[in-house]
């Protein structure tokens, strides 16, 4: 069907407005749904067990000793709060924590939030984040200190963990975009993965994970557990979400047309797990901006319409085309797009050279996202504008034929 109407608006439509009729088409593609996380909180409601006015995301936050575990703005990594565990006492045993439970994750899941240690006056062997019944880990350890990976292996449930190098210990003061993910659950080759800022730094693979305990029912953050009784000081963490597949964790800047006058750049968000396309789990205003050089950076293609500071990608969406104007003498010059919530990227353009054919006014901005998917209307349609792009832009000049 698709293939027919195409057919008829070629017969029927000058180039002009074929290209008009598909631009629009384009805008209204509708835009793949995010899948719903597992469980997400980003702390900005001041609260935190679902039983507190207003409602916060977790089921509970039990505490022991002198310790305390709060939602609080100075624990922000972005937006107004975070949450703040303060660990004040030196026994060996549960601290405290920020406990949830939801249906279980049977095949695979993947954690993801910012963590930032405070004030620490004695360093010590610390669990930070529990996914139960599995019983897969984050934990720092108290040599240097690093970060370590844990999980549980076979029947027997036998302890295996993977350290990141002492070379790179782990540093006060300083946020970290912190990161694991497991995949096999229920079968006997199991996986898991350390990231840290984008960055793998560990994994463990052939893992037994037949029994029916190795899946994720619930999840705790905060210092579930010490092994030494001996860590003293504050833990932040911001942002926290878990999912069934690879979540958003750094925007990406990819030169997709190189122009003298208007370059084309896609901005996306990709995952630290091999750097896939992965939805916005919210609308992002990513932020534009210029590290090195001079220009303007534009929504549409020609940069014609006015400058621009950011651009958004709504929910559910991974990639959106902006477009760069590089002014002053020329040569080379450095984009940013940053976001709080994700880490920022770079890009260094060229802004010399013989000026292409200027672009079409007609041209469509987006949004628009790389994974449309090919078994849906839309995604037949989609495969459909490829070769017509490539045919409009070879077409030879309009001639008269005599008669």
């Amino acid at each position: 069907m698709l293939l027919h109407f195409a057919s008829m608006l070629a017969g029927r439509a000058t180039r002009k407005m074929l290209g008009t009729v598909l631009g629009g088409f384009m805008l209204l593609l509708p835009v793949p749904g995010a899948a719903e996380d597992w469980f997400s909180d980003d702390f900005e409601t001041g609260t935190l067990r679902s039983s507190d006015s207003p409602p916060g995301r977790w089921d509970e936050t039990p505490v022991s000793s002198s310790n305390t575990l709060v939602s609080d703005a100075a624990a922000a990594h972005r937006g107004l709060f975070g949450l703040l565990l303060t660990d004040r006492s030196s026994t060996t045993a549960f601290q405290a924590s920020a406990d949830v439970a939801r249906p279980a994750l049977t095949s695979s899941f993947f954690f993801r939030t910012w963590l930032r240690l405070r004030s620490v006056s004695t360093s010590g062997d610390v669990v930070l984040v529990q996914a139960l019944p599995a019983l897969v880990e984050l934990r720092i350890a108290r040599q240097d200190p690093v970060w370590e990976l844990a999980v549980r292996n076979g029947s027997g449930r036998q302890y295996v963990s993977r350290r990141t190098p002492t070379t790179e210990p782990v540093q006060e003061d300083r946020w970290y975009l912190v990161e694991f993910g497991a995949r096999g659950l229920g079968s006997p080759a199991g996986q898991a993965w350390l990231w840290l800022d984008g960055i793998e730094v560990g994994s463990l693979s052939g893992l037994d994970w037949q029994d029916e305990a190795y899946q994720l029912e619930q999840l705790r953050v905060g210092e579930p557990w010490t092994d030494t009784g001996s860590f003293v000081g504050s833990i932040d963490v911001d942002d926290v979400r878990v999912s069934a597949s690879p979540m958003a964790s750094r925007l990406e800047l990819r030169l997709q047309e190189a122009r003298s006058g208007c370059i084309a750049v896609a901005v996306s968000l990709r995952a630290s797990s091999e750097g896939a396309l992965a939805p916005a789990p919210y609308e992002v205003p990513v932020t534009l901006g210029i590290q090195q050089g001079s220009g303007s950076f534009h929504a549409n293609a020609g940069c014609k319409d006015a400058a621009v500071g950011a651009v958004r990608l709504p929910a559910g969406t991974s990639e959106r085309r902006v477009y760069f104007r590089p002014s002053g003498a020329g040569g080379l010059a450095t984009l940013r797009a940053s976001h709080p919530d994700f880490l920022p990227a770079t890009l260094t353009v060229e802004g010399t050279g013989s000026p292409g054919e200027p672009p079409d006014g007609d041209e469509a901005a987006g949004p628009w996202t790389m994974d449309l998917g090919c078994s849906a209307a839309t995604g037949g349609f989609a495969m459909l504008l490829g070769p017509w792009v490539l045919w409009r832009r070879r077409l030879p000049p309009r001639t008269t034929k005599p008669r």
